[in-house]
């Protein structure tokens, strides 16, 4: 079966952990995985927003990269964000990622200056060009700033060894008007509070920051919209949004909120890199849901 084939369901975007002193600590991320693969998810996504990837150096990237693929071994579809600031960097991590036993490379358009939709698709048509591995685009206009057209989007999924998008935006309309115009190619959702609505609408699955505290429910989401139970699902994300409008309160930067939880769950992943701080909101709701989610 072909990757694109396999390419469905619930990927976790796993957390990057450190130490006290801030440094890769990746052997603490051992039992988080594989209380994942115990779960079921589908697959993981390494070095992305959740996984503070833009925070860490190249080799650190590598680094964590070889250990998850060593530690999942073939059980699960290993997808690498490698989006840099540095298209030299994206490739550099393209390459490992392939050499790492990865099965797809995915991106961030290039931010930071003002690049024009041309010099986007040019990124992304040399990274797949570049790449021994599939490419699946990430729209996050929330965090890079890039507000792709439709259209220049559409001319991306039609790039040769390009599979799809993790579409991270609250806009469907247009995830609509790509799957439509771009049939078979993988759109993925990324508002995690949307899930079932993405599914219904026919995206492939689901990549997003809080599967890490609560894969079992985006498990269930998933496959109660592949069995047409909508109620089921809905009840099921009616559950992980309570706990998600929780987490935004006490944490804006969702990063610090997810460390906190896991750490709550057992899991010692450390916190998150400066400049992110430490949460100093009330947490008792936050543990509360948290608690009753069940995933303890």
């Amino acid at each position: 079966m072909s990757i694109s084939d396999r390419l469905n369901g619930i990927m976790v975007p796993l957390v990057t952990p450190f130490d006290t002193a801030g440094d890769l600590a990746s052997e603490s991320a051992r039992g988080l995985i594989e209380r994942h693969l115990e779960v079921g998810v589908t697959g993981f996504y390494i070095g992305g927003s959740s996984g503070e990837g833009f925070l860490q150096s190249v080799a650190e990237r590598c680094e964590f990269m070889k250990f998850v693929s060593n530690v999942v071994d073939g059980r699960a579809i290993m997808i690498a964000q490698v989006g840099a600031l540095s298209a030299r960097d994206a490739h550099t991590l393209a390459s490992f990622a392939a050499e790492s036993n990865y099965d797809v490379v995915s991106s961030t358009p290039p931010f930071y200056f003002n690049y024009t939709e041309n010099e986007i698709v040019a990124y992304y048509s040399d990274l797949a060009e570049l790449s021994d591995l599939p490419v699946l685009l990430y729209n996050v206009p929330g965090t890079t700033g890039c507000n792709l057209s439709t259209d220049a989007q559409i001319r991306m999924l039609n790039i040769s060894n390009v599979i799809g998008s993790k579409h991270t935006d609250t806009n469907f309309l247009s995830a609509e008007r790509l799957m439509r115009a771009v049939p078979g190619a993988k759109i993925f959702n990324g508002p995690d509070e949307m899930l079932t609505a993405g599914l219904a609408m026919g995206m492939a699955g689901g990549i997003g920051s809080t599967y890490n505290l609560m894969p079992r429910h985006y498990v269930d989401i998933y496959k109660h919209v592949l069995r047409g139970d909508l109620v089921a699902a809905r009840a099921s994300q009616a559950i992980v949004n309570d706990l998600i409008f929780e987490l935004l309160r006490i944490s804006p930067g969702v990063i610090p909120g997810i460390k906190l939880g896991l750490g709550i769950l057992g899991y010692d992943v450390g916190g998150p890199r400066k400049p992110f701080q430490a949460i100093t909101a009330d947490t008792s709701e936050f543990e509360r849901l948290l608690a009753q989610c069940g995933e303890l």
